[in-house]
């Protein structure tokens, strides 16, 4: 299956911007900034419901959505990054209203649908925001070992080989590693999975041929994951989404 719908990937981000009418109740290991593009939106945490225009929600919280025919700018931030880090610092759990300009917010916009690399796209995000970067402070070992996983074929990630030149028990780093990201090893592996199979959906592959180079057993797996970090399957959120870039 080809198609003409598109999400950015960037290193620690990732954006969708398209139609969101109902979501089952999920939660993901980025942390989640919104924006209300159109419609009326509303959100369900713990059953209480929330009706901000723009919102962040934090990592691993369960929630779910429902509009009618509205649209949604959706940003996914990895918290191991600067930028969600600060993120953490600057707004409490689990979810925060967020005041922006609607004119920044319009020319993020633009950007988006420019058709053109976009430069310091974290950067963009801060400004937007009016945060001011916090550098996250990680254990040096485990911080290694995350841009050793960034920078490795997903599905050449294989954990023994990982960790071999760290000087730990294999579950002394498990323990460190889901401590510093609040997630286990092999769920970050699977977010790193995730990323790359947009990414190759971005760069025309086949569904099926983007889950098999990402590290998934075939395209049905890839939608089960998906489905259960976004509420939505990845032809649902492919169909939907408005602007087409790659990052």
């Amino acid at each position: 299956m080809k198609h003409n719908s598109n999400i950015i990937v960037e290193s620690g981000i990732i954006i969708y911007a398209g139609k969101v009418s109902e979501t089952k109740l999920h939660k993901h290991y980025a942390i989640q900034i919104g924006f209300v593009i159109s419609g009326n939106y509303k959100l369900y945490i713990n059953d209480i419901e929330y009706r901000h225009n723009n919102f962040i929600i934090h990592s691993n919280v369960p929630h779910k959505h429902t509009s009618d025919d509205g649209a949604l700018l959706c940003i996914l931030v990895d918290p191991t990054t600067d930028l969600g880090n600060t993120l953490v610092n600057n707004y409490p759990a689990p979810y925060q209203p967020l005041s922006v300009s609607k004119e920044e917010l319009n020319c993020l916009q633009d950007k988006l649908n420019s058709n053109q690399e976009i430069d310091d796209l974290e950067m963009k995000i801060f400004r937007l925001l009016k945060i001011t970067p916090v550098r996250r402070t990680m254990d040096k070992r485990i911080f290694q070992l995350i841009e050793k996983m960034n920078h490795l074929n997903t599905n050449d990630i294989d954990f023994d080989s990982l960790i071999e030149t760290i000087p730990l028990s294999k579950s002394r780093i498990r323990f460190l590693f889901k401590q510093q990201t609040g997630l286990s090893i092999q769920r970050y592996i699977l977010w790193l999975r995730i990323k790359k199979a947009i990414y190759q959906i971005m760069q025309n592959k086949s569904l099926s041929e983007a889950a098999y180079i990402a590290g998934f057993a075939d395209y049905s797996h890839l939608s089960r994951v998906v489905r259960q970090v976004s509420g939505m399957t990845m032809k649902v959120l492919l169909k939907n989404s408005y602007f087409v870039q790659d990052s």
